[in-house]
């Protein structure tokens, strides 16, 4: 769809007041990040903070290294992420990533939903195919030793 000028001027008019109707949080916001990522709050002034750097602890922990961007403070220090359970069960489960259902999960229904399925063809796109039962002892097929 194309804009006129004028209108072109008014969505930009628009998109002005928007940002500067946005409140800053805490007394000193520091400067822009480049990138989203997991967004931390300064302990100490309370601006925002960029990560500068992350590495896996386990599969369920990633130690992060957070920079605060208000230079008049400066603070650098490490946070623990951690996957502690499950909401939604993957589609695509690891069977050695061990991680307890949130009391939320309705077990007894998740059972019942699960024995009267059909089954309907898929080609992954993203994983590659696991099949064979995750519950059972043996080794589904297509997993990597």
């Amino acid at each position: 769809m194309m804009h006129t000028t004028a209108e072109q001027k008014a969505l930009h008019k628009a998109v002005l007041k928007t940002a500067e109707l946005r409140k800053p949080r805490g007394n000193h916001t520091g400067r822009r990040l480049r990138m989203e990522g997991t967004r931390m709050e300064c302990p100490h002034c309370k601006a925002t903070c960029e990560i500068r750097t992350s590495k896996p602890v386990s599969a369920t922990m990633r130690e992060t290294i957070y920079q605060c961007t208000n230079v008049e403070c400066g603070h650098t220090f490490v946070a623990t992420t951690e996957i502690v359970r499950t909401l939604s069960p993957s589609a695509t489960p690891d069977p050695t990533v061990n991680l307890p259902l949130s009391t939320h999960v309705r077990r007894d229904m998740m059972r019942v939903v699960l024995d009267n399925a059909g089954e309907a063809a898929h080609d992954a796109q993203f994983t590659p195919p696991i099949t064979g039962d995750l519950f059972a002892g043996d080794k589904p097929t297509g997993a990597s030793s």
